[in-house]
C-alpha cells in the first residue's frame, strides 16, 4: 500500500545578496519557479510552491503539466525529501524512489561495479539488495568486462546504459521521475522501452514531470497543471491538456497585446496601417553588426485582404513588405530572409537569398521588396524572422543591415485550425493511413497537410 498526501504545502527559497548578482541568473540556477518577492534591500524570496494540497493512492499515474518555472521539478523534489516545506505537511507511505539522475553519485575514476554499489546506496538500496541485482544489471547493460574498468573509459552511451540498467532494477514504491532517460543505440533503446514499461508497472504510484504530451498521455491516467507554483487544475489527462493549451493561447494573446501596446506608445514605431517603422530603431546594435550602407525603413505583414496581422492559420497566405533606403552607394543588393522556430535560432525552417538589384544603387535610393509565403504548411508555433540586406552571395561575409529581435519584430504566429490534431513538429505533411482486421479490407484515413482556406 502506498500513499502520497500533501496538505497546504509551501516551499520558499530566500536569495541573499541579489543586488550583487543577476537576479535572473540566480533564479535559473536554483531551478525553481513561482512568484518573486523582495524582502528588504538584500534578500529576494522565490515562492516556488504555494499552498499545494493533493492525495495520491495505489494505481495513480500522475503527469505534472506546466511551462518552465511552474514548479514541477520543485514539487517532485519536495516529495522526494530533497526540499523541506516552509509550511504544511508531506506524508509518504511506501519507499519514494526519485529518478532525477540516471547515475546519481557517478565517480569517473571508479569502476562500473563500484559505481553500481555507490549509486544504488544513494537511491535507497542496501548493499545486500544491490549485490542481488548485479547479475540482472550485468545482463541488461551488456558492458561485460568494461564493468571492471573506470567509468571514464566509457562512452556517453555506455554510461547511460549502465545507469538505466541500475535504476530500473529497483522495485519502486512511489516513483518520482523528471523527464526521461537516454538509452544509447537503437537496439538497446528497443529493449529499454519494454524494461521501462515493466519498471513503471511495478511502482504503486508514479509522478512524472515532462514537457512531452505524448509521454504523459501514454504513461499517466491523471494530470496536474501547475502555474507559478500553484495547482490550478487536476483530473483526466485530456481535460488537463485542453485547459493547459487554453492557458498557453490566452497568455500568448495577452503578451502579444502588451507588446503591441508597447510598440504603439513608442513614437513612430507602429503606423495605423500596421507597418513597423524601423529606420532608426536600435541603430547602435544594427551598426555594430553590419556596415549600414543600406537600411530597412519599415516592415509589414498582411493577409490576402490587405489586413495587417501576424497571426495565421495553416493554409493561409502571408505577404511581407520590406521598405529600405540606401545610405552609401552599393554595387548590388540582395535580401536574405530566415524563418526559424521561436527561441531556437539554429532550428531553421527556411533560408531565402534573392538578388533585388544587380545594378549599382546610389545614396538616397528607396526601394521595396514584397515577399509572399502562400498556403502556409507550418504547424502551430511561433516563428521568428531574421532579415538582412547584403551583397548577393555569402551573407556571412558582411551585411548592410539586419533586423530581428533587435527591433522588437513580432513573431509569425501560426494557430491551430484542426480540432484534436495530434501531429507534432514544424511542417504539416499530408499522410494516408490504412488500418483494419487481416480478414477484412482496411479502411483508409487521409489527412491533408492543411485544413481550411485563407480568410
Amino acid at each position: 500500500m502506498a500513499k502520497v498526501i500533501l496538505e497546504n504545502v509551501s516551499a520558499h527559497f530566500p536569495i541573499y545578496g541579489a543586488q550583487q548578482y543577476s537576479l535572473r541568473k540566480t533564479i535559473f540556477q536554483r531551478a525553481t519557479g513561482g512568484s518573486i518577492e523582495r524582502e528588504g534591500n538584500d534578500r529576494v524570496t522565490v515562492k516556488a510552491l504555494t499552498d499545494i494540497s493533493l492525495s495520491l493512492q495505489d494505481g495513480d499515474r500522475v503527469g505534472l503539466v506546466g511551462h518552465n518555472g511552474a514548479g514541477k521539478s520543485t514539487l517532485l523534489k519536495l516529495m522526494a525529501g530533497i526540499y523541506q516545506p516552509v509550511s504544511g505537511t508531506v506524508k509518504i507511505e511506501g519507499r519514494a524512489t526519485p529518478l532525477f539522475d540516471a547515475m546519481p553519485g557517478l565517480d569517473a575514476e571508479d569502476s562500473g561495479y563500484e559505481n553500481i554499489i555507490t549509486s544504488g546506496m544513494l537511491i535507497g538500496m542496501t548493499r545486500r539488495q544491490i549485490e542481488a541485482k548485479i547479475p540482472e544489471i550485468e545482463e541488461f547493460c551488456e558492458l561485460g568486462e568494461y564493468l571492471n574498468l573506470p567509468v571514464r573509459t566509457y562512452s556517453t552511451g555506455m554510461t547511460m546504459r549502465l545507469g538505466f540498467a541500475l535504476v530500473t532494477a529497483l522495485d519502486p514504491g512511489v516513483l518520482l521521475m523528471d523527464e526521461g532517460f537516454g538509452t544509447g543505440d537503437l537496439r538497446f533503446a528497443e529493449r529499454a522501452e519494454a524494461r521501462m514499461k515493466s519498471f513503471v508497472g511495478r511502482s504503486r504510484i508514479m509522478v512524472l514531470a515532462s514537457h512531452s504530451e505524448s509521454t504523459i498521455k501514454s504513461m499517466c491516467n491523471k494530470a496536474i497543471m501547475l502555474e507559478a507554483g500553484r495547482i490550478v487544475a487536476s483530473g483526466p489527462v485530456d481535460e488537463i491538456y485542453d485547459r493547459y493549451y487554453e492557458s498557453v493561447h490566452n497568455a500568448k494573446r495577452t503578451n502579444a497585446a502588451a507588446k503591441l501596446a508597447a510598440r504603439a506608445s513608442r513614437t513612430g514605431s507602429l503606423t495605423q496601417t500596421g507597418e513597423f517603422l524601423v529606420r532608426d530603431v536600435n541603430l547602435p546594435d544594427r551598426l555594430k553588426r553590419t556596415r549600414g550602407m543600406a537600411r530597412f525603413i519599415s516592415i509589414a505583414a498582411r493577409d490576402d485582404s490587405g489586413a495587417a496581422r501576424w497571426e495565421y492559420e495553416p493554409g493561409e497566405t502571408v505577404h511581407f513588405r520590406f521598405e529600405y533606403e540606401v545610405f552609401e552607394k552599393v554595387s548590388q543588393l540582395a535580401l536574405f530572409f530566415r524563418l526559424y522556430l521561436a527561441g531556437v535560432v539554429d532550428h531553421i525552417v527556411t533560408d531565402l537569398l534573392e538578388t533585388i538589384s544587380s545594378s549599382p544603387l546610389e545614396a538616397g535610393h528607396r526601394g521595396v521588396v514584397d515577399l509572399t509565403l502562400p498556403n502556409l504548411k507550418l504547424m502551430p508555433n511561433d516563428f521568428h524572422l531574421y532579415v538582412c540586406l547584403s551583397p548577393p552571395g555569402d551573407t556571412s561575409a558582411y551585411q548592410y543591415d539586419v533586423i530581428d529581435a533587435n527591433v522588437d519584430l513580432p513573431a509569425l504566429v501560426v494557430k491551430p485550425n484542426l480540432p484534436n490534431d495530434t501531429r507534432l513538429g514544424i511542417v504539416g505533411l499530408s499522410y494516408e493511413l490504412r488500418s483494419g482486421d487481416m480478414q477484412e479490407s482496411p479502411t483508409t484515413k487521409m489527412v491533408p497537410a492543411v485544413v481550411g482556406v485563407g480568410r
